[in-house]
């Protein structure tokens, strides 16, 4: 008999011991404390870097000399050219119906399994923090009434970003 297989009939014939009272009730309270410890950190990183991206926009527009008189427009409010109208058309609505469909779907894919790689999480963590950073990014750009092409940039960072995610996600769950 192999020496591998013999140490696997020993340890077989071993009786199983059962844990101290309490124990998974202590791992589970940590690992729930890791949790919210790390979304903290993510948040803190991304509310930081909202604010960073926020007050350098605003010293660049403060710094133009054609910059508007009140730096607060309405988010929604699109640019008007000379006669009133809107300059140009929202060319960036198929990217939001996009990536409200990539939400849906994300959100439809089952739970993450309770342990996975290291690899893994880090590049979900990496593409969840990007897609915080470019949705910071977008709020800034309506409250601000940015150009519609570097909104339109955004809504196409988002949307890859997501696609990305979706895609990491779902290769998670067809594993094993």
């Amino acid at each position: 008999m192999h020496p591998e297989a013999r140490d696997m009939l020993k340890l077989r014939a071993l009786s199983e011991l059962e844990p101290p009272p309490g124990v998974w009730e202590r791992v589970l309270e940590a690992h729930a404390a890791r949790i919210a410890a790390r979304r903290f950190r993510r948040r803190s990183v991304a509310a930081a870097a909202a604010v960073a991206v926020a007050v350098g926009a605003t010293l660049h527009v403060a710094t133009r000399s054609d910059a508007p008189s009140s730096p607060m427009v309405a988010a929604n409010t699109p640019p008007l050219d000379a006669a009133g109208a809107g300059s140009e058309a929202v060319s960036y609505a198929p990217l939001i119906a996009e990536s409200a469909r990539l939400e849906r779907l994300l959100a439809d894919l089952p739970a993450p399994r309770p342990v996975m790689a290291g690899s893994t999480a880090g590049t979900i963590a990496g593409l969840e923090d990007r897609i915080a950073l470019v949705d910071a990014q977008l709020s800034y750009a309506a409250a601000q009434n940015l150009a519609p092409t570097y909104r339109e940039a955004l809504w196409g960072e988002r949307v890859e970003l997501m696609n990305a995610l979706l895609y990491v996600r779902f290769a998670q769950t067809q594993a094993y």
